[in-house]
């Protein structure tokens, strides 16, 4: 008998907690209709559309909370319990992917600027097996933050370069992020490893010349490197094309005093 009145008890506990948060929330979404142009509702969907499949009960929670404006402290909170299924002991990859997934997907969705969660979150996906997620993950976390070259270089270098093979997206992508003001120089060379990696000798030949003449200037350093690649480069294009050839083009097209005791 007092089992059951215990449970009767908690459980009406839980319902009037819940009518409270979604008359607190109804109260809280007509009091900041006016206030900014952020609508809470849509933060609400969201939370609910990608926890509901997973963490049903979770997901009407959140909807909640995310509802009433705390969208901050529940980004947070995905964020942390997606660390925490990432390190499950003892999960297969599947497990830990579909953990994971619902929860950065939501966090994406309520802190689009938050960079940090999106390299964390494709490094989640690609490490449990889900590279072609991680992309999407990551150009999400591209569209909403353009100057996270951090961003781009992990999806265009490290992945699709190394991963998936994709290298004309990441040659195209890459360049997109050298269009971009401030930029950090390491793009350019990038593009040059880029174009070799897709057999494209001769523009990455060229590429290294830019490099030389821009980033090598006052930088010794640039330019042994870069000198150091366009001889290996042009020894690759010299047993694919014949000597003659390739030694006629590098003429015509690359050779410049800087490069005349390097290359031949």
């Amino acid at each position: 008998m007092q089992r059951q009145r215990k449970s009767f008890l908690e459980k009406w506990t839980s319902l009037i907690l819940i009518l409270l948060l979604f008359f607190l929330f109804l109260s809280k979404v007509k009091l900041e209709t006016h206030m900014n142009s952020e609508n809470p509702i849509s933060y609400s969907k969201e939370v609910i559309r990608y926890l509901v499949e997973s963490y049903s009960k979770e997901a009407i929670l959140g909807g909640l909370i995310a509802g009433l404006g705390f969208k901050e402290v529940l980004s947070d909170f995905f964020f942390l319990q997606s660390i925490q299924y990432f390190g499950s002991w003892g999960k297969t990859n599947e497990e830990r992917y579909k953990k994971s997934y619902p929860m950065l997907r939501a966090m994406g969705a309520l802190s689009p600027h938050f960079v940090a969660g999106y390299s964390f979150g494709a490094l989640v996906m690609e490490d449990t097996g889900y590279v072609n997620e991680a992309i999407s993950f990551l150009d999400e976390g591209i569209s909403n933050n353009p100057y996270a070259f951090e961003l781009r270089l992990y999806r265009d270098f490290m992945l699709r370069l190394f991963k998936t093979h994709e290298y004309e997206k990441a040659i195209e992508g890459i360049k997109q992020a050298i269009a971009l003001k401030s930029h950090p120089p390491i793009l350019e060379r990038v593009l040059a490893f880029a174009y070799e990696k897709n057999g494209q000798l001769r523009k990455s030949i060229i590429q290294w010349k830019s490099v030389f003449l821009v980033q090598g200037e006052n930088n010794p350093g640039i330019r042994e490197i870069c000198r150091k690649n366009i001889k290996r480069i042009l020894d690759k294009l010299v047993e694919k094309e014949g000597k003659e050839k390739a030694s006629c083009w590098f003429k015509k097209k690359v050779y410049f005093e800087g490069l005349n005791n390097e290359v031949n």
